[in-house]
């Protein structure tokens, strides 16, 4: 058990990069996180503003951290492979959809909310 919270640990702040990474690229200039360390997981809240014209990138990311069906093999085998040296990117992201077990992400006008949660 203590070996997966460590896990845990790393790919949330894979998280947190990932998602702060987003949001600053759409043209956000305030990104407020609150982690919550649950019996079970890791429970991440964050909000942030963007540019309005960008809203369409942050409906994507929405989409993304949310995908159909999640695959734990693939993030195990890529998390394997490049470990702590991943580069920030699209394809990171995506990673960080399937390494997720929810997202509940809300996109308005110029705000992004979302609560991501990462178990043990």
């Amino acid at each position: 058990m203590k070996q997966r919270k460590a896990t845990a640990r790393k790919r949330m702040n894979m998280v947190m990069c990932e998602v702060n990474n987003a949001i600053i690229l759409a043209g956000g200039r305030s990104v407020d996180f609150r982690l919550r360390k649950e019996d079970a997981g890791l429970r991440l809240f964050v909000h942030g503003d963007f540019n309005p014209a960008k809203r369409h990138d942050l409906l994507s990311v929405a989409e993304i951290l949310s995908p159909p069906v999640r695959d734990p093999a693939l993030v195990e085998t890529y998390w394997e492979l490049t470990g702590d040296m991943l580069q920030i990117g699209n394809s990171e992201l995506t990673l960080v959809g399937h390494m997720l077990d929810s997202a509940e992400v809300t996109v308005g006008e110029d705000q992004v909310d979302m609560e991501l949660y990462l178990t043990f």
